[in-house]
């Protein structure tokens, strides 16, 4: 079992109501990372998230990733 099938999907409602900046786990690179979330885009196929995350040698980052990749940080 991997740690995307066991960690549920935030609604889009819940995302969309919370107040920035947020506290989420986002799936980078195939692996759960504890993550800001700083800004809510809506583009042609939908919404995007806006996320700043530290990645391994800690390197502060900022990317978009789909909101299907997000979930509540634990």
């Amino acid at each position: 079992m991997t740690d995307s099938a066991v960690r549920p999907e935030l609604d889009l409602r819940s995302i969309l109501g919370l107040e920035l900046p947020a506290h989420v786990d986002a799936l980078v690179h195939d692996d759960w990372r504890s993550a800001w979330l700083i800004g809510r885009l809506h583009c042609g196929n939908g919404w995007t998230a806006l996320i700043q995350y530290t990645d391994p040698p800690g390197n502060e980052q900022t990317r978009r990733v789909p909101f299907d990749q997000l979930s509540h940080h634990y």
